[in-house]
This record gives C-alpha cells, sequence and structure tokens, in this order.
C-alpha cells in the first residue's frame, strides 16, 4: 500500500468513526454468487471502503461481500440501514454479550483480512464454508455442525496465527488486530438492532503483517491442493 493510500485509508476510519451515524448501507443476498455470503452496497462516504477489497467484491465494485457474526439476528434483503462501526457484535448472537459487546475472534478477523486480500480466492473453498467457520469462532455453531472444510479453514487460521489446534479458546480469543471492523445494523433511529456484519478497513501495513499474509497465501493454496 503506498503512503498516500495509507493515510488515506487512516483519514477514512478516523472520519467514519468520528461520524458513524453518517454510515448508510443496503444489504442483500448474493444469490449463488462466490462473493460473499451476503451483500453490502454501501453509500455516500463509505464507498470508499470498496477500495480497501483486492476481490471479495462485484466486478463492477459497488458492492462487497460480507459474512454475518450472530445467527439469529436478521436484516430484510433490499434494505438500508445505519451503520456504526464497531470490533465486536451488540448482542452476541447465540452466545450472548459481555457488558453489552461480544468482541469478534482473533480467528475471524484472520479469515476474513484473507477473503478481503484475495487470498480465500485461490483456496477453492465456498463462502459457506468461510460463513460456517466464522459462526463457529463466533460460538454461533458447534464443531460437528460445520462440515470438514469449514473445520479446515479453523485450523489454518489457528495454525498461521501460532495458537492451538486442539484447544480452539486462543483461536475464539479477542480479536487485537484493526484491519477488520463489525457493521452494527440499526433502523429506526437505532431503536431496532440487526444482524452485524463484517467489513475491512486496514490501517498501515507493517513488514511481519505482510509476512504473515504470504504465509496465509501458501497455506490455503496448500489446503486446496489437499482437498483436491
Amino acid at each position: 500500500m503506498s503512503i498516500k493510500k495509507t493515510l488515506l485509508a487512516s483519514i477514512a476510519i478516523l472520519s467514519f468513526a468520528a461520524s458513524a451515524s453518517a454510515i448508510q448501507i443496503k444489504m442483500g443476498n448474493t444469490n449463488g454468487s462466490d462473493i460473499g455470503y451476503y451483500r453490502a452496497d454501501p453509500s455516500g462516504a463509505f464507498e470508499s471502503v470498496l477500495d480497501n477489497y483486492a476481490l471479495g467484491k462485484s466486478t463492477d465494485g459497488t458492492w462487497f461481500g460480507t459474512f454475518c457474526i450472530e445467527k439469529n439476528e436478521y436484516f430484510n434483503p433490499g434494505h438500508t440501514y445505519d451503520v456504526v462501526l464497531n470490533d465486536g457484535a451488540i448482542s452476541g448472537g447465540r452466545n450472548g454479550a459481555v457488558n453489552g459487546k461480544d468482541i469478534i475472534s482473533e480467528g475471524t478477523g484472520w479469515l476474513y483480512e484473507q477473503y478481503a486480500v484475495g487470498n480465500f480466492f485461490a483456496s477453492g473453498f465456498t463462502p459457506l464454508n468461510l460463513q460456517n467457520a466464522i459462526w463457529f469462532l463466533e460460538d454461533e455453531l458447534n464443531w460437528s455442525d460445520i462440515g470438514s472444510s469449514a473445520q479446515n479453514l479453523v485450523s489454518l487460521a489457528a495454525s498461521t496465527l501460532g495458537f492451538s489446534t486442539t484447544d480452539w479458546s486462543e483461536v475464539k480469543s479477542d480479536y487485537t488486530g484493526q484491519n477488520v471492523k463489525v457493521m452494527n445494523l440499526t433502523s429506526n433511529n437505532g431503536q431496532n438492532q440487526h444482524q452485524d456484519q463484517l467489513v475491512y478497513m486496514p490501517v498501515p501495513d507493517t513488514g511481519s503483517t505482510l509476512a504473515l499474509l504470504g504465509f496465509a497465501t501458501a497455506g490455503l493454496l496448500a489446503l486446496r491442493r489437499r482437498k483436491n
């Protein structure tokens, strides 16, 4: 990322955080597309978030793919919602929230970043596999419910991040990164809460981050060869 783009990205994040009530997004289903489990159409100044996605967005660049972190909340496809950027879900889904918030997991943050930067698309996994992996990492589904492909994604996230692949508590621990945010969706002037979604808003890269992403690419490609 160039210095100019890095500065613009940082300014955009600060701007959105300062005026979160001005952010709106139109939600929808992907209708069988391989881009995301759900589609998010940003409007106004928030449209600049599309520039953060190497892949994971529509070919015309008008919407990006996203994934939900609360299985028991919903949105109406085609409806526009107010957005507050956060680091976790408000209601917390099936597992509930602690002090009013359920911060996303380390594994969820890492997997969605791979999706946004394009590594996921070389892996042979489907958006449903990724959604199931995220639901497991957010304690919305049990291990036995997500299938072997999603289990492989969880294991890859854990091993790449240096966590245990037998005790999932580490990869489920609170996200400490900054690149992946949660969109808390509301309507009726914030009175009604809806299914929270993920968005990629990277901060300036470091050499260690780039090295980690390179390792991730190799890991996803290895999993694809194993699947074939």
